[in-house]
């Protein structure tokens, strides 16, 4: 009985062993908390930690066609293997190739040789005084420590470049020693992008490096806009070293610019060598060599003389028509001096709002000026009439005599001094009757056109009183639109022969 009870109990025993088992299993797979952070201290997943993670680092070094490992330096000559070129070993990137000229039998200075496709001249901004270039820009040096594999089938092959060249990714320069460049006026600097950037590097095989890419560049352009808007500009593209002076560097330049590639601008533009004068740049820290190309800019002028010259040359011509009008059309003729003159401010105010900043009166602006002074001449002409018609209206009888007069041409009798009060009241009662006024006024402008002078008609012819305007200044009210009409034409074609002799806007510019 005592076996069969411990055989019953067996299964249960073992079942608690094994659970027992179990449980220690997971406690020892378990760190403790001081463990465990010993452990993620030491992880190479750790952000912090400076191991690198092996899949991190397979992916980073360079890899051979065949899958293998490369050398990190991959432009460093290595023994045993082929190559087109390569950086020997002891290469520095830091140190200048005019320190080696003796490698190729070469003295200072050392020359960079500049190369400008120029597409076009995207933009000319008189308002910042900027040109705007598109341009391919390419420099080439010479790198004496190159090794030239000679014999490599590439320098022959069309398909790495033309002849006796090798096209390289731009990503070679990150080991390759390039120039330190400075644009002089440089304004912004964009480097053309498709969906890489567009620049190479190709290795000739006489050791020159040449770096190419494509660029839209903004300089200053020093422009005098006192000639405007007949004005011509000059502004020059320079390009040299950064840090070498003209003892050490040197540099030459070629530009290639196809014009019937240009958009239409606000100016001709021709585009030529750079003169020997801005070849040389002086600065505080020394005098550089500067290599590049001259722009030469003249303003196209059939606008202006379509939208501003001839409007304004016609409006002065018009204005001359108020010198055949009588001076008594007070309405007509102040109305068309007025709107010529009006005229001429809108069109002036516009061209001001306009044009570029000059440094004294343009010639646009001196031209509108004088025709708004002639036009206010003219004004002026007719306030001087005016003025002396004003004279000319001055009452030719008192108060008293008017009322004799309307009172002896209602009556027939002869007139008598108005010196009784009761009287003079009369007549003035009388007179503000409507019927004996209108009749008086019909009397009165029959008997105007009987005088001879400014006396009444009596029967007898009497001297006019000295009233109004001499007879002096009569003449002259009357002559004085005549001296205007004559005098105001030839002075405003002198001033016109004169002005466009001076700036002379039938030139070619461009040829100077």
């Amino acid at each position: 009985m005592g076996m069969m009870h411990f055989r019953d109990k067996l299964p249960l025993t073992w079942c608690l062993v094994m659970q027992l088992s179990c449980i220690l299993h997971q406690t020892s797979s378990v760190d403790w908390p001081e463990e465990q952070s010993r452990k993620e201290s030491l992880s190479p997943v750790d952000p912090d930690s400076k191991m690198i993670p092996e899949e991190q680092l397979r992916k980073e070094i360079p890899h051979t066609s065949d899958g293998g490992l490369a050398s990190l330096d991959t432009n460093k000559c290595k023994p045993n293997t082929p190559f087109i070129w390569c950086l020997p070993q002891d290469y520095n990137q830091e140190k200048h190739p005019f320190t080696y000229f003796h490698l190729v039998n070469k003295s200072l200075p050392w020359d960079y040789a500049f190369r400008f496709v120029i597409e076009e001249i995207s933009n000319i901004n008189d308002k910042s005084q900027t040109m705007s270039i598109s341009m391919y820009f390419a420099v080439s040096w010479l790198e004496p420590r190159l090794k030239i594999n000679e014999s490599a089938t590439e320098w022959s092959e069309a398909r790495t470049g033309p002849a006796n060249e090798v096209n390289e990714s731009p990503e070679i320069l990150k080991y390759i020693w390039y120039p330190e460049l400075e644009i002089y006026g440089l304004d912004t600097f964009g480097r053309q992008r498709v969906l890489k950037e567009m620049s190479g590097v190709r290795i000739i095989k006489n050791k020159t490096i040449t770096y190419e890419l494509g660029v839209r560049i903004t300089i200053s352009c020093r422009m005098n806009f006192d000639d405007y808007p007949l004005d011509a500009h000059t502004c020059q593209f320079q390009v040299g070293s950064y840090y070498d002076t003209h003892e050490t560097v040197t540099c030459s330049s070629f530009f290639i610019y196809d014009l019937d590639r240009q958009r239409s601008l606000q100016h001709f533009i021709q585009i030529e060598s750079l003169p020997s004068e801005f070849k040389v740049m002086e600065l505080p820290s020394g005098i550089y060599a500067a290599c590049g190309f001259q722009v030469r800019l003249q303003r196209k002028q059939m606008q202006f003389l379509v939208q501003v010259y001839l409007p304004s040359f016609m409006f002065v011509i018009v204005s001359w028509v108020s010198f055949l009008i009588k001076p008594e059309v007070v309405p007509g003729r102040m109305a068309l001096l007025v709107t010529l003159f009006l005229v001429l401010i809108n069109i002036f105010n516009s061209v001001r709002e306009n044009a570029p900043i000059s440094s004294r009166l343009n010639a646009i602006d001196l031209y509108l000026v004088v025709c708004i002074f002639l036009v206010f001449g003219a004004l002026m002409e007719y306030a001087v009439i005016l003025l002396l018609l004003k004279k000319r209206r001055k009452p030719m009888r008192t108060i008293d005599q008017g009322l004799r007069h309307l009172f002896a041409a209602s009556n027939g009798a002869a007139a008598v001094p108005l010196r009784d009060t009761n009287t003079r009241e009369m007549l003035v009662t009388y007179a503000n009757n409507k019927a004996v006024i209108t009749e008086a006024v019909q009397n009165a402008q029959h008997e105007q056109r009987q005088l001879t002078g400014e006396g009444y008609y009596t029967g007898q012819i009497s001297k006019p009183p000295d009233v109004g305007l001499s007879v002096r200044k009569q003449a002259l009210v009357d002559n004085i639109d005549a001296w205007a009409m004559w005098i105001s034409p030839p002075m405003f074609i002198f001033w016109n022969i004169c002005y466009w002799i001076a700036y002379r806007p039938w030139t070619d510019k461009l040829s100077y």
